[in-house]
């Protein structure tokens, strides 16, 4: 019951949250227009606006070129042939002379001219250039666009310095026709002086329209500001401006409300905000649409048939493409976009009359979206199928995707489909979690009772494999591990059985916590014996190397448990440990009532029989060639061996090379010399040469004469100088013992 409520009302949360974030995605542009930007309203657009920029882009037509809309570009190259910017005015005169040669409709220059230009002859650049206006706008049909700048109105109070106090006169012309209800305005702005043109043109009856644009809240540009209110007067954009000259098309601004505004024109309605805005749907970048340099209009002859076949009644922007221009934007299409093609795509969207629907309905749609979404995963869900849920949560996000890309954008609705996936995923993933959180709490329930009979690696394995509870086996390669308690029943005889217990415990946990930090697993404990092996239940890569690591810290470890035997007055405790790598039976093994999982074979027993071995060779750690010959080069370089002997154990039949690993502390370890002297000795006793051999035995007895193995092969090897071996001999020496 508690898990369903948790469950239902993490998924309330989610599904509000994300409700919630769409109306926040909607608004936010107008909401930081009235208290500024703050991450509390912009979060929901940025992920929303570049998760619409991705889509979006699937919708762009690679190879589509709007050849109404020509761009005659300030590159850099004409940059390096006419000379640095800014240019005479006379350049600028004999541009709007070329393109008028050429049969241009509009220009809308992206260029301020805002200051007269000093002369030094008698001749005035801006007379040339007011000419060259007069003269192209002399034919019917044809205007020049000229740029000012509006910033937002913030108070009553205005900076007469920086801004006109009233729109100026020749604006009036450029008004827009308005259609309000009364108390319905957009936001206030006013006209900046700085970059207003100078009076010599702005009193041509010039085209004039305001040229700036605000970028999100993410430092994007998605958003062009169509009209601008200036004492309740609206005018028009760069672009809108373009639009009405080219098509004589008399746009109407209608607000019905606070809440709603509308650009109507004869191609549709564009739905513009508070700020007078709407949103760009993109044509693309530079290469969709024409463009000529401008130091290739100069060259070209009046009148030009090839330049006259670009430029026919076109619209042509003349704006900078240049790097080193600084009018770089960051944009959907691209994140650094020359300005004027800002311009260009807004003017496109006006021509197509290919409008973003009213946000309300793009709102509308998000939501129940939301809600189908979120609502199918819920009941799927409830069938309790998982791989039902990872199936359906996957077909939910591709159809929405498809659906948005496919349909909505073409149609041009601004979804929020960020959330409404957002929803459903995480509705999913809270639901998901639950379930592995419930799962994870009953199988560490279970893994706290079976742990304290079995290894943690075989409870982790029943865990993730419960097919594997039952009896039966499976032939695996492991490396076994026997160790034994040298002389515990006179121990035992030391001891009462209390503190028999207390020390036996203490050894015991220090020998099976050191075998689970190397990967091991516990067979059984048998007494003072301890039985484990490497390489099963789990498989463990390069498991022979981990066992005698493990080994070695067993045995490294065991001193400072006698240091507190001995401190406690207890016997200290010493011990033999036998690695073999080899083929067993490993599974369940019992009956149908009671079984252990454990290992058999005859690997096993050869293991078991190295560890009785390491009382007669008086070493610590004993193993077989298989073990050691397992080892990767590269690892056995951690480890240091020493050839015991060649044997043939009880129960054998053939002969088995084993060795010694060195430890540490072991008064061999690090001897190098010492080591290799002992592998030459034992080569020439297996190839019979045992004077030769006794005489180095000999020679590191002395220089070790507590070296079990120096004295027992320097006894060896003189026996067999007065009694050699039989012909058939080849070193193995036999143990008919267990």
């Amino acid at each position: 019951m508690l898990f369903r409520i948790f469950q239902y009302l993490g998924i309330s949360f989610i599904v509000t949250f994300c409700g919630l974030s769409i109306f926040l995605a909607m608004s936010e542009r107008e909401i930081s227009a009235n208290t500024g930007k703050s991450f509390l309203y912009s979060y929901a657009s940025f992920f929303e606006d570049r998760f619409f920029d991705q889509r979006m882009k699937f919708t762009i037509s690679p190879n589509k070129v709007d050849d109404r809309l020509v761009l005659a570009a300030i590159d850099d190259l004409s940059l390096n042939k006419i000379g640095r910017w800014p240019w005479t005015r006379t350049k600028h005169a004999k541009l709007i002379d070329k393109l008028g040669s050429f049969g241009a409709k509009v220009l809308a220059f992206d260029v301020f001219y805002s200051e007269p230009e000093v002369a030094c002859n008698s001749e005035s650049p801006d007379n040339v250039l007011a000419d060259s206006i007069k003269k192209f706008q002399s034919v019917p049909g044809r205007k020049i666009i000229l740029p000012y700048s509006v910033d937002v109105k913030e108070s009553n109070k205005i900076d007469e310095d920086n801004y006109f106090k009233e729109a100026p006169e020749q604006l009036l012309n450029f008004m827009l026709d308005t259609k309000q209800s009364q108390g319905s305005n957009l936001i206030a702005s006013l006209v900046e002086k700085k970059v207003y043109p100078i009076s010599l043109f702005a009193n041509l009856d010039i085209g004039m329209s305001h040229i700036e644009a605000q970028s999100d809240s993410d430092g994007v540009f998605r958003h062009y500001r169509l009209a601008a209110n200036v004492d309740s007067i609206y005018y028009p954009s760069f672009a809108l401006q373009a639009y009405q000259f080219y098509t004589n098309d008399k746009v109407v601004v209608e607000i019905p409300s606070q809440e709603t505004a509308i650009i109507r024109t004869k191609k549709g309605v564009a739905h513009i905000n508070y700020n007078g805005e709407t949103k760009v749907r993109w044509l693309g970048g530079l290469d969709h649409f024409p463009t000529v340099s401008i130091i290739d209009i100069f060259n070209a002859r009046d009148g030009d048939p090839k330049m006259k076949e670009i430029f026919q009644d076109k619209i042509v922007y003349i704006g900078s493409t240049a790097f080193g221009a600084h009018d770089l934007r960051n944009t959907p299409v691209d994140s650094a976009l020359p300005g004027i093609i800002f311009h260009m795509n807004m003017t496109h969207m006006l021509l197509e009359g290919k409008f973003f629907v009213s946000e309300n309905d793009s709102t509308k749609y998000s939501w129940i979206m939301l809600i189908i979404g979120s609502a199918i995963i819920v009941a799927v869900m409830l069938l309790g199928n998982a791989i039902l849920d990872f199936i359906v949560v996957n077909a939910i996000v591709a159809v929405f995707l498809l659906l948005d890309t496919y349909y909505f954008i073409p149609r041009g609705y601004n979804l929020r489909l960020f959330f409404c996936l957002l929803s459903v995923v995480m509705c999913y993933s809270w639901s998901t979690f639950l379930h592995f959180y419930q799962s994870n709490k009953e199988k560490k329930k279970i893994k706290g009772t079976f742990s304290r009979y079995l290894a943690p690696s075989i409870v982790n394995d029943l865990l993730k494999n419960p097919e594997k509870v039952r009896l039966g086996g499976e032939k695996k390669i492991i490396t076994v591990f026997f160790s034994d308690v040298r002389d515990f029943t006179s121990i035992s005889e030391k001891l009462s059985p209390e503190q028999l217990t207390l020390c036996l415990n203490k050894y015991m946990t220090m020998m099976t916590d050191t075998l689970f930090e190397h990967q091991g697993t516990l067979d059984k404990y048998i007494g003072d014996a301890m039985v484990a092996y490497w390489g099963a239940p789990v498989d463990l890569v390069n498991h022979p190397y981990w066992a005698v690591k493990g080994a070695i810290q067993m045995i490294e470890k065991l001193p400072a448990i006698n240091e507190e035997f001995k401190r406690e007055g207890f016997p200290i405790f010493k011990h033999g440990i036998g690695l073999n790598t080899g083929e067993c039976s490993v599974g369940n093994m019992g009956s149908n009532q009671i079984f252990s999982y454990t290992a058999l074979g005859d690997n096993m027993n050869l293991g078991a029989r190295l560890e009785s071995l390491c009382k007669f060779y008086g070493v610590q750690l004993n193993i077989s060639e298989y073990t050691k010959n397992a080892i990767p080069n590269d690892l056995a370089l951690e480890f240091t061996f020493r050839t015991l002997d060649k044997v043939r154990v009880k129960g054998k039949e053939n002969a088995v090379t084993i060795y010694e690993v060195l430890h540490p502390s072991h008064m061999l370890y690090g001897d190098k010399k010492t080591l290799d002297l002992h592998e030459e000795a034992f080569q020439l006793y297996l190839a019979r040469d045992f004077d030769k051999a006794s005489f180095i035995f000999e020679s590191l007895l002395i220089k070790y004469p507590e070296d079990n193995t120096f004295n027992r092969m320097t006894s060896i090897c003189k026996d067999f100088m007065k009694t050699p071996p039989p012909m058939e001999w080849d070193g193995t020496y036999n143990h008919n013992s267990k």
